[in-house]
């Protein structure tokens, strides 16, 4: 028996927030209601539709075919209906968002264009920051919206984890060719050497070589940058490896600029955090739930990009 119209809207809203979070557990939190309450509303829009729109494991949740096709249209009619619902409203004051500029250059910025097109009606100011978050200025309005990268816990702000991360060293192809044979003792490293405040020296290298030879006895040297973007600069101009973060390296990696030639990721410790001034504001709602969208979309992509690296190894001899 076919689902009554009113049903199938509160099943396609439930169905949007499961996809967009791949839990339960999140999209029962996020709705206000329990995960059976969802898990029952996911059952019957399948077998009103007669597909299945996940699949289901003990550990993992991840959309079919199908159900990737559907996310994708009701993200888009969410979206735009968020839109005209601003455009019938006088226009909002810019919503402050402060980010870490790497991030902000490399992973934002670029994607803010479907941001605008979407919500004309909610114009940005990003400000690009990389001090620890000022949780009085977030008090006081200057700030909407925080996202930092650290492996640090907020207690005492609306905080939540956007987006993990990994890193892996990262070369121009004309440099990996060039320096064989490529062992980590010849190659000249590059660093930025406070990925987060207080981070220890050289320690996104450090992590990464510990992680992947047995014979961790090498003192790591190299340059050093206040920024990872100017790591990565560098690198593109042929000066060295970088320990590159997957959300800032991804669009060089898939374009050809940059390659990564030990084929080794590894989980960093710090992810991306983000810190709300006021979850009841239009414009935060707005543009969180667009970021979050964007994320999950965007961990698909890298996770599959993870998934097909070559498995040639490289020798990874660090004395």
């Amino acid at each position: 028996m076919p689902l009554p119209s009113t049903s199938v809207l509160g099943a396609l809203r439930s169905f949007h927030v499961v996809a967009t979070k791949l839990s339960f557990t999140r999209a029962a939190t996020d709705l206000c209601v329990t995960q059976g309450a969802v898990s029952q509303q996911i059952r019957l829009l399948e077998q009103h539709l007669g597909l299945r729109l996940f699949i289901r494991s003990a550990r993992t949740l991840t959309l079919t075919g199908k159900g990737e096709a559907l996310h994708k249209v009701m993200t888009r009619v969410f979206s735009d209906t968020e839109a005209i619902l601003g455009e019938l409203q006088t226009p909002d004051a810019p919503l402050q968002i402060s980010c870490s500029p790497s991030f902000a250059l490399h992973w934002l910025t670029p994607r803010l264009a479907d941001f605008n097109a979407r919500h004309p009606h909610v114009p940005v100011r990003l400000v690009a920051e990389f001090q620890d978050l000022d949780c009085e200025e977030l008090a006081r309005g200057r700030i909407d919206i925080a996202i930092r990268y650290d492996p640090k816990q907020y207690n005492d702000v609306a905080a939540e984890d956007l987006l993990d991360e990994f890193i892996i060293p990262v070369s121009t192809p004309s440099f990996a060719e060039k320096e064989q044979p490529l062992e980590i003792r010849n190659v000249h490293l590059l660093h930025d050497n406070e990925p987060w405040t207080g981070a220890p020296e050289y320690c996104e290298w450090n992590d990464w070589i510990k992680e992947n030879t047995d014979d961790y006895k090498c003192t790591v040297g190299g340059s050093q940058f206040n920024l990872s973007s100017l790591a990565l600069g560098s690198a593109l101009k042929n000066q060295g490896m970088a320990m590159g973060r997957m959300a800032l390296v991804y669009d060089d990696i898939l374009s050809g600029r940059l390659v990564f030639p030990f084929r080794k990721p590894v989980p960093a410790r710090a992810r991306y955090v983000l810190i709300c001034r006021d979850a009841a504001d239009r414009r935060v709602n707005v543009f969180t739930n667009w970021l979050r969208t964007e994320c999950a979309h965007f961990r698909r992509q890298r996770d599959n990009m993870l998934k097909s690296m070559p498995t040639e190894d490289r020798s990874l001899k660090s004395r």
